[in-house]
Protein backbone atom coordinates (compact mmCIF):
# COMPACT_ATOMS: atom_id res chain seq x y z
CA UNK A 1 0.00 0.00 0.00
CA UNK A 2 1.32 3.44 -0.93
CA UNK A 3 0.17 6.90 0.04
CA UNK A 4 0.47 10.05 -2.06
CA UNK A 5 1.22 13.21 -0.10
CA UNK A 6 1.31 16.38 -2.20
CA UNK A 7 2.89 14.57 -5.11
CA UNK A 8 5.36 12.49 -3.09
CA UNK A 9 5.05 8.76 -2.55
CA UNK A 10 5.18 7.92 1.12
CA UNK A 11 6.74 4.47 1.42
CA UNK A 12 5.07 1.18 2.17
CA UNK A 13 2.74 0.76 5.10
CA UNK A 14 5.32 -1.10 7.15
CA UNK A 15 9.09 -0.97 7.01
CA UNK A 16 9.70 -3.25 9.97
CA UNK A 17 9.35 -7.01 10.28
CA UNK A 18 5.61 -6.61 10.88
CA UNK A 19 3.66 -7.97 7.93
CA UNK A 20 1.21 -5.81 5.99
CA UNK A 21 -1.62 -8.12 7.10
CA UNK A 22 -0.74 -7.59 10.77
CA UNK A 23 -0.58 -3.83 10.31
CA UNK A 24 -4.03 -3.70 8.67
CA UNK A 25 -5.57 -5.99 11.30
CA UNK A 26 -4.45 -3.83 14.22
CA UNK A 27 -5.18 -0.45 12.75
CA UNK A 28 -7.86 2.03 11.81
CA UNK A 29 -10.56 4.00 13.66
CA UNK A 30 -12.41 0.91 14.91
CA UNK A 31 -9.20 -0.52 16.35
CA UNK A 32 -8.47 2.81 18.07
CA UNK A 33 -11.97 2.87 19.52
CA UNK A 34 -11.74 -0.76 20.70
CA UNK A 35 -8.50 0.04 22.55
CA UNK A 36 -10.12 3.09 24.18
CA UNK A 37 -13.15 1.04 25.21
CA UNK A 38 -10.86 -1.58 26.77
CA UNK A 39 -9.08 1.17 28.71
CA UNK A 40 -12.35 2.14 30.42
CA UNK A 41 -12.75 5.71 29.13
CA UNK A 42 -16.52 5.32 28.85
CA UNK A 43 -16.76 4.69 32.59
CA UNK A 44 -16.98 7.52 35.12
CA UNK A 45 -13.43 8.33 36.25
CA UNK A 46 -12.48 8.92 39.87
CA UNK A 47 -12.30 12.67 40.50
CA UNK A 48 -11.82 15.25 43.22
CA UNK A 49 -12.46 18.99 43.32
CA UNK A 50 -9.50 21.12 44.38
CA UNK A 51 -9.08 24.68 45.62
CA UNK A 52 -5.31 24.52 45.20
CA UNK A 53 -5.33 26.78 42.13
CA UNK A 54 -8.04 29.26 43.08
CA UNK A 55 -5.68 32.19 42.55
CA UNK A 56 -5.80 31.39 38.80
CA UNK A 57 -9.50 30.70 38.32
CA UNK A 58 -10.58 34.38 38.09
CA UNK A 59 -14.32 33.69 38.44
CA UNK A 60 -16.38 32.54 41.43
CA UNK A 61 -18.57 30.15 39.42
CA UNK A 62 -15.54 28.14 38.25
CA UNK A 63 -13.58 25.58 40.28
CA UNK A 64 -10.75 23.16 39.67
CA UNK A 65 -10.87 19.38 39.67
CA UNK A 66 -8.64 16.43 38.92
CA UNK A 67 -9.82 13.17 37.42
CA UNK A 68 -7.86 9.95 37.10
CA UNK A 69 -6.31 9.63 33.63
CA UNK A 70 -4.96 6.61 31.80
CA UNK A 71 -1.53 5.23 32.75
CA UNK A 72 1.42 6.69 30.85
CA UNK A 73 4.43 4.38 30.54
CA UNK A 74 3.22 2.46 33.56
CA UNK A 75 2.74 5.57 35.72
CA UNK A 76 -0.61 6.79 37.03
CA UNK A 77 -1.80 10.18 35.76
CA UNK A 78 -4.27 12.86 36.83
CA UNK A 79 -5.92 15.36 34.50
CA UNK A 80 -6.67 18.93 35.59
CA UNK A 81 -9.86 20.72 34.50
CA UNK A 82 -11.66 23.97 35.15
CA UNK A 83 -15.35 23.25 35.75
CA UNK A 84 -17.87 26.07 35.53
CA UNK A 85 -21.62 26.39 36.04
CA UNK A 86 -23.97 29.27 35.13
CA UNK A 87 -24.21 31.80 37.95
CA UNK A 88 -28.00 31.54 38.04
CA UNK A 89 -28.08 27.75 38.31
CA UNK A 90 -30.58 26.74 41.02
CA UNK A 91 -30.50 23.54 43.03
CA UNK A 92 -32.24 20.79 41.11
CA UNK A 93 -31.83 22.52 37.74
CA UNK A 94 -30.24 20.76 34.78
CA UNK A 95 -28.35 22.59 32.06
CA UNK A 96 -26.70 21.62 28.77
CA UNK A 97 -22.93 21.21 28.94
CA UNK A 98 -19.89 21.52 26.71
CA UNK A 99 -16.36 20.11 26.77
CA UNK A 100 -13.64 22.59 25.76
CA UNK A 101 -10.62 21.19 23.90
CA UNK A 102 -7.67 23.58 23.71
CA UNK A 103 -5.14 23.81 20.92
CA UNK A 104 -1.36 23.82 20.65
CA UNK A 105 0.30 26.17 23.11
CA UNK A 106 -3.02 26.46 24.93
CA UNK A 107 -4.28 25.35 28.29
CA UNK A 108 -7.45 25.31 30.40
CA UNK A 109 -8.38 28.97 29.92
CA UNK A 110 -10.91 30.02 32.60
CA UNK A 111 -12.02 32.88 30.30
CA UNK A 112 -13.20 30.29 27.77
CA UNK A 113 -15.18 28.47 30.45
CA UNK A 114 -16.75 31.80 31.45
CA UNK A 115 -17.85 32.49 27.86
CA UNK A 116 -19.93 29.33 27.97
CA UNK A 117 -21.28 29.69 31.50
CA UNK A 118 -22.40 33.23 30.62
CA UNK A 119 -24.30 31.64 27.72
CA UNK A 120 -26.12 29.29 30.11
CA UNK A 121 -23.94 26.19 29.74
CA UNK A 122 -22.03 24.04 32.18
CA UNK A 123 -18.48 23.87 30.82
CA UNK A 124 -15.40 21.77 31.49
CA UNK A 125 -12.00 22.66 30.02
CA UNK A 126 -9.52 19.78 29.95
CA UNK A 127 -5.71 20.10 30.25
CA UNK A 128 -4.45 17.84 27.46
CA UNK A 129 -0.69 18.01 28.02
CA UNK A 130 -0.42 17.41 31.75
CA UNK A 131 -0.68 21.11 32.61
CA UNK A 132 -1.76 22.66 35.86
CA UNK A 133 -2.66 26.36 36.26
CA UNK A 134 0.25 28.75 36.53
CA UNK A 135 2.54 30.93 34.46
CA UNK A 136 4.53 29.58 31.54
CA UNK A 137 8.24 28.98 32.12
CA UNK A 138 10.97 28.90 29.47
CA UNK A 139 12.93 25.65 29.20
CA UNK A 140 16.48 25.04 27.98
CA UNK A 141 15.30 24.94 24.34
CA UNK A 142 13.67 28.36 24.61
CA UNK A 143 10.13 26.96 24.67
CA UNK A 144 7.64 28.58 27.02
CA UNK A 145 5.69 25.76 28.63
CA UNK A 146 2.82 25.60 31.08
CA UNK A 147 3.73 24.04 34.45
CA UNK A 148 3.25 20.31 34.96
CA UNK A 149 3.37 18.05 38.03
CA UNK A 150 4.29 14.55 39.11
CA UNK A 151 1.08 13.00 37.76
CA UNK A 152 1.24 14.59 34.30
CA UNK A 153 0.66 12.50 31.22
CA UNK A 154 2.42 13.05 27.87
CA UNK A 155 2.64 16.36 26.04
CA UNK A 156 2.45 16.84 22.30
CA UNK A 157 5.73 16.43 20.41
CA UNK A 158 5.47 18.18 17.06
CA UNK A 159 3.16 16.64 14.49
CA UNK A 160 2.63 13.04 15.63
CA UNK A 161 6.36 12.53 16.17
CA UNK A 162 5.71 9.91 18.86
CA UNK A 163 3.68 7.54 16.66
CA UNK A 164 5.40 4.18 16.10
CA UNK A 165 8.23 5.19 18.44
CA UNK A 166 5.70 4.77 21.26
CA UNK A 167 2.96 2.16 21.48
CA UNK A 168 -0.57 3.44 20.89
CA UNK A 169 -1.40 3.67 24.59
CA UNK A 170 1.59 5.94 25.28
CA UNK A 171 1.06 8.33 22.37
CA UNK A 172 0.00 11.88 23.18
CA UNK A 173 -2.93 11.93 20.76
CA UNK A 174 -4.34 8.73 22.29
CA UNK A 175 -4.21 10.30 25.75
CA UNK A 176 -5.76 13.56 24.51
CA UNK A 177 -8.67 11.68 22.92
CA UNK A 178 -9.07 9.58 26.07
CA UNK A 179 -9.03 12.64 28.35
CA UNK A 180 -11.91 14.29 26.49
CA UNK A 181 -13.97 11.09 26.37
CA UNK A 182 -13.45 10.66 30.13
CA UNK A 183 -14.49 14.29 30.69
CA UNK A 184 -17.80 13.45 28.97
CA UNK A 185 -18.17 10.35 31.14
CA UNK A 186 -17.56 12.56 34.19
CA UNK A 187 -20.11 15.19 33.09
CA UNK A 188 -22.75 12.50 32.65
CA UNK A 189 -22.39 11.63 36.34
CA UNK A 190 -23.13 15.17 37.56
CA UNK A 191 -26.76 15.76 38.58
CA UNK A 192 -26.81 19.35 37.27
CA UNK A 193 -25.91 18.24 33.70
CA UNK A 194 -28.58 17.48 31.11
CA UNK A 195 -26.88 14.34 29.85
CA UNK A 196 -28.74 14.41 26.54
CA UNK A 197 -27.28 17.82 25.70
CA UNK A 198 -23.50 17.58 26.01
CA UNK A 199 -21.51 19.19 23.21
CA UNK A 200 -17.84 19.63 22.37
CA UNK A 201 -15.82 22.41 20.80
CA UNK A 202 -12.10 22.52 20.09
CA UNK A 203 -9.72 25.11 18.68
CA UNK A 204 -6.86 24.37 16.23
CA UNK A 205 -5.29 21.12 17.52
CA UNK A 206 -8.44 20.96 19.64
CA UNK A 207 -10.42 21.10 16.39
CA UNK A 208 -8.39 18.19 15.00
CA UNK A 209 -9.16 16.28 18.19
CA UNK A 210 -12.85 17.21 18.05
CA UNK A 211 -13.16 15.68 14.59
CA UNK A 212 -11.53 12.46 15.81
CA UNK A 213 -13.25 12.24 19.20
CA UNK A 214 -16.74 12.59 17.75
CA UNK A 215 -16.00 9.64 15.46
CA UNK A 216 -15.06 7.57 18.52
CA UNK A 217 -17.74 8.82 20.94
CA UNK A 218 -21.33 9.25 19.68
CA UNK A 219 -22.69 10.72 22.94
CA UNK A 220 -22.37 14.35 21.82
CA UNK A 221 -25.42 16.50 21.06
CA UNK A 222 -23.33 18.87 18.93
CA UNK A 223 -19.76 19.56 17.85
CA UNK A 224 -17.99 22.79 16.87
CA UNK A 225 -14.47 22.21 15.51
CA UNK A 226 -12.74 25.57 15.03
CA UNK A 227 -10.00 25.71 12.36
CA UNK A 228 -8.97 22.08 12.87
CA UNK A 229 -10.03 19.69 10.11
CA UNK A 230 -9.03 16.52 8.28
CA UNK A 231 -7.14 15.81 5.04
CA UNK A 232 -4.14 17.50 6.65
CA UNK A 233 -1.81 15.77 4.19
CA UNK A 234 -3.27 18.09 1.54
CA UNK A 235 -2.41 21.35 3.34
CA UNK A 236 0.95 23.03 2.66
CA UNK A 237 1.90 23.30 6.35
CA UNK A 238 0.99 19.83 7.60
CA UNK A 239 2.10 18.00 4.45
CA UNK A 240 5.57 19.44 5.10
CA UNK A 241 5.46 18.32 8.72
CA UNK A 242 4.17 14.89 7.79
CA UNK A 243 6.98 14.54 5.25
CA UNK A 244 9.55 14.86 8.07
CA UNK A 245 8.30 11.64 9.69
CA UNK A 246 9.55 8.20 8.74
CA UNK A 247 7.56 6.24 6.16
CA UNK A 248 6.12 4.02 8.87
CA UNK A 249 5.13 7.00 11.01
CA UNK A 250 3.42 8.63 8.04
CA UNK A 251 1.53 5.43 7.30
CA UNK A 252 0.52 5.05 10.94
CA UNK A 253 -0.89 8.59 11.00
CA UNK A 254 -2.76 8.15 7.71
CA UNK A 255 -4.18 4.81 8.82
CA UNK A 256 -5.05 5.57 12.45
CA UNK A 257 -5.18 9.28 13.30
CA UNK A 258 -6.10 11.25 10.15
CA UNK A 259 -9.36 13.05 11.13
CA UNK A 260 -10.95 12.31 7.75
CA UNK A 261 -11.12 8.65 8.81
CA UNK A 262 -13.33 9.54 11.79
CA UNK A 263 -15.62 12.23 10.37
CA UNK A 264 -17.83 9.73 8.44
CA UNK A 265 -18.43 7.88 11.73
CA UNK A 266 -19.97 10.90 13.47
CA UNK A 267 -23.64 11.20 14.43
CA UNK A 268 -24.01 14.71 15.90
CA UNK A 269 -24.96 18.02 14.20
CA UNK A 270 -21.80 20.04 13.56
CA UNK A 271 -20.82 23.65 12.93
CA UNK A 272 -17.48 23.84 11.10
CA UNK A 273 -15.63 27.13 11.78
CA UNK A 274 -12.63 28.56 9.93
CA UNK A 275 -11.08 31.60 8.27
CA UNK A 276 -10.61 32.03 4.55
CA UNK A 277 -6.82 32.20 4.72
CA UNK A 278 -5.93 30.12 7.76
CA UNK A 279 -2.27 29.09 7.46
CA UNK A 280 -2.70 25.76 9.24
CA UNK A 281 -6.10 24.60 7.98
CA UNK A 282 -6.56 25.63 4.36
CA UNK A 283 -9.91 25.85 2.60
CA UNK A 284 -9.31 22.83 0.36
CA UNK A 285 -8.93 20.40 3.29
CA UNK A 286 -11.47 22.23 5.43
CA UNK A 287 -14.13 21.95 2.71
CA UNK A 288 -13.40 18.27 2.10
CA UNK A 289 -13.84 17.64 5.83
CA UNK A 290 -17.23 19.36 5.75
CA UNK A 291 -18.24 17.26 2.75
CA UNK A 292 -17.18 14.04 4.48
CA UNK A 293 -19.60 14.67 7.35
CA UNK A 294 -22.78 12.59 6.94
CA UNK A 295 -24.74 14.60 9.51
CA UNK A 296 -26.70 17.80 9.86
CA UNK A 297 -23.97 20.37 9.28
CA UNK A 298 -23.36 24.08 8.91
CA UNK A 299 -20.49 26.42 8.07
CA UNK A 300 -19.00 29.59 9.49
CA UNK A 301 -16.16 30.95 7.36
CA UNK A 302 -14.90 34.40 8.32
CA UNK A 303 -12.91 36.49 5.88
CA UNK A 304 -9.27 36.64 7.11
CA UNK A 305 -10.19 35.31 10.55
CA UNK A 306 -7.22 35.42 12.92
CA UNK A 307 -5.84 32.15 14.27
CA UNK A 308 -5.81 31.77 18.04
CA UNK A 309 -7.74 30.72 21.10
CA UNK A 310 -9.46 34.03 21.79
CA UNK A 311 -10.25 34.51 18.11
CA UNK A 312 -11.47 30.91 18.03
CA UNK A 313 -13.99 31.25 20.84
CA UNK A 314 -15.12 34.80 19.97
CA UNK A 315 -17.73 34.26 17.19
CA UNK A 316 -21.24 34.62 18.61
CA UNK A 317 -22.48 32.21 15.96
CA UNK A 318 -20.80 29.40 17.93
CA UNK A 319 -23.06 29.95 20.93
CA UNK A 320 -26.14 30.55 18.76
CA UNK A 321 -25.55 27.20 17.07
CA UNK A 322 -25.31 25.45 20.44
CA UNK A 323 -28.57 27.14 21.46
CA UNK A 324 -30.22 25.91 18.26
CA UNK A 325 -29.36 22.33 19.21
CA UNK A 326 -29.97 22.43 22.97
CA UNK A 327 -32.47 25.26 23.52
CA UNK A 328 -34.58 25.25 20.34
CA UNK A 329 -32.93 28.48 19.19
CA UNK A 330 -33.12 29.93 15.70
CA UNK A 331 -32.12 27.53 12.95
CA UNK A 332 -28.86 28.36 11.14
CA UNK A 333 -29.04 29.59 7.56
CA UNK A 334 -27.52 27.24 4.98
CA UNK A 335 -27.40 28.86 1.52
CA UNK A 336 -27.96 26.16 -1.10
CA UNK A 337 -26.61 26.39 -4.62
CA UNK A 338 -29.18 26.37 -7.43
CA UNK A 339 -27.54 27.54 -10.62
CA UNK A 340 -24.64 29.27 -12.35
CA UNK A 341 -25.89 30.77 -15.62
CA UNK A 342 -23.93 31.17 -18.85
CA UNK A 343 -23.66 34.85 -17.95
CA UNK A 344 -21.89 33.85 -14.70
CA UNK A 345 -24.87 34.76 -12.52
CA UNK A 346 -25.04 32.70 -9.31
CA UNK A 347 -28.29 31.80 -7.59
CA UNK A 348 -28.77 30.30 -4.13
CA UNK A 349 -31.83 29.61 -2.00
CA UNK A 350 -32.15 29.73 1.77
CA UNK A 351 -34.51 29.46 4.72
CA UNK A 352 -34.72 32.07 7.46
CA UNK A 353 -34.24 35.82 7.38
CA UNK A 354 -31.14 37.28 5.77
CA UNK A 355 -29.94 40.77 6.66
CA UNK A 356 -26.78 40.79 4.53
CA UNK A 357 -25.23 38.53 1.90
CA UNK A 358 -21.77 38.49 0.35
CA UNK A 359 -19.98 36.61 -2.39
CA UNK A 360 -16.39 35.56 -1.70
CA UNK A 361 -14.24 34.31 -4.56
CA UNK A 362 -10.62 33.62 -5.39
CA UNK A 363 -8.85 33.55 -8.73
CA UNK A 364 -5.90 31.36 -7.68
CA UNK A 365 -5.79 28.18 -5.60
CA UNK A 366 -2.45 26.87 -6.86
CA UNK A 367 -1.01 26.01 -3.44
CA UNK A 368 -3.54 27.30 -0.84
CA UNK A 369 -0.79 29.15 1.02
CA UNK A 370 -2.02 31.96 3.25
CA UNK A 371 -0.02 34.64 1.47
CA UNK A 372 -0.32 33.28 -2.04
CA UNK A 373 -3.99 33.80 -2.75
CA UNK A 374 -6.69 36.22 -1.69
CA UNK A 375 -10.46 36.17 -1.43
CA UNK A 376 -12.33 39.00 -3.10
CA UNK A 377 -15.59 40.21 -1.59
CA UNK A 378 -18.70 41.45 -3.41
CA UNK A 379 -22.13 42.32 -2.06
CA UNK A 380 -24.78 39.79 -3.11
CA UNK A 381 -28.44 40.56 -3.72
CA UNK A 382 -31.10 38.73 -1.74
CA UNK A 383 -34.87 38.53 -1.60
CA UNK A 384 -36.49 37.49 1.66
CA UNK A 385 -39.79 37.22 -0.22
CA UNK A 386 -38.43 34.68 -2.71
CA UNK A 387 -35.71 33.30 -0.40
CA UNK A 388 -33.05 33.70 -3.07
CA UNK A 389 -29.52 35.11 -3.18
CA UNK A 390 -27.90 36.17 -6.44
CA UNK A 391 -24.47 37.48 -7.39
CA UNK A 392 -22.33 38.04 -10.46
CA UNK A 393 -19.28 35.75 -10.40
CA UNK A 394 -16.11 37.27 -11.94
CA UNK A 395 -14.99 35.49 -15.11
CA UNK A 396 -11.58 34.58 -13.64
CA UNK A 397 -12.92 33.14 -10.36
CA UNK A 398 -11.98 29.51 -9.69
CA UNK A 399 -13.61 29.00 -6.27
CA UNK A 400 -16.35 30.79 -4.36
CA UNK A 401 -18.90 30.68 -1.54
CA UNK A 402 -21.79 32.77 -0.27
CA UNK A 403 -21.76 34.29 3.23
CA UNK A 404 -24.95 35.41 4.99
CA UNK A 405 -25.75 37.38 8.12
CA UNK A 406 -29.16 36.73 9.65
CA UNK A 407 -31.52 39.10 11.45
CA UNK A 408 -29.75 38.44 14.76
CA UNK A 409 -26.31 39.15 13.32
CA UNK A 410 -25.27 35.48 13.12
CA UNK A 411 -23.11 34.51 10.16
CA UNK A 412 -23.39 31.29 8.17
CA UNK A 413 -22.13 30.38 4.72
CA UNK A 414 -22.42 27.93 1.85
CA UNK A 415 -19.77 25.30 1.08
CA UNK A 416 -16.93 26.42 -1.17
CA UNK A 417 -17.44 25.39 -4.79
CA UNK A 418 -15.03 25.17 -7.71
CA UNK A 419 -15.73 26.56 -11.15
CA UNK A 420 -13.46 24.46 -13.36
CA UNK A 421 -9.83 23.45 -13.74
CA UNK A 422 -7.14 25.82 -12.56
CA UNK A 423 -3.83 25.98 -14.47
CA UNK A 424 -4.08 22.33 -15.47
CA UNK A 425 -4.56 21.16 -11.87
CA UNK A 426 -7.66 19.02 -11.36
CA UNK A 427 -9.64 20.76 -8.65
CA UNK A 428 -11.62 18.81 -6.11
CA UNK A 429 -15.16 17.96 -7.23
CA UNK A 430 -17.80 17.52 -4.60
CA UNK A 431 -19.94 14.41 -4.37
CA UNK A 432 -22.95 16.65 -3.91
CA UNK A 433 -21.79 19.31 -6.40
CA UNK A 434 -25.14 19.70 -8.09
CA UNK A 435 -28.18 21.94 -7.74
CA UNK A 436 -30.40 21.04 -4.77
Amino acid sequence: MFFLICGHVVGQTSVTNRSLTDFQKDSGPLWVKSELVKSGVFNTPDFKFTDGFDEHKQFSNIKGLFFKGLPFKGKGTKVFCWYGIPENLSKGDKRPAVVLVHGGGGTVFPEWVKEWTDSGYIAISVALEGQIPGHRVENNQGEKLWPTFEYSGPRRIGFFEDVVTEKLQDQWFYHAVADVVMAVSLLKSFPEVDTTKIGVTGISWGGILTNVITGVDNRFAFAIPVYGCGFLQETPHYSDMLGKLTNEQQAFYLTNWEPSLFVPLQKQPTLFVNGTNDFHFTMNSFTKTFEASPNEKYLYVEHNMKHGHQAGWAPKTIYAFADYITKQGDAPIMPRFKALSKKNELRYTYKGKVKKAFLYYTTDTADWGRDNYIWGQATAKFSDANKTISASLPEDAVAYFINTVDSEGMMYCSPMRFVAKDSGIQLHKKKNDRPD
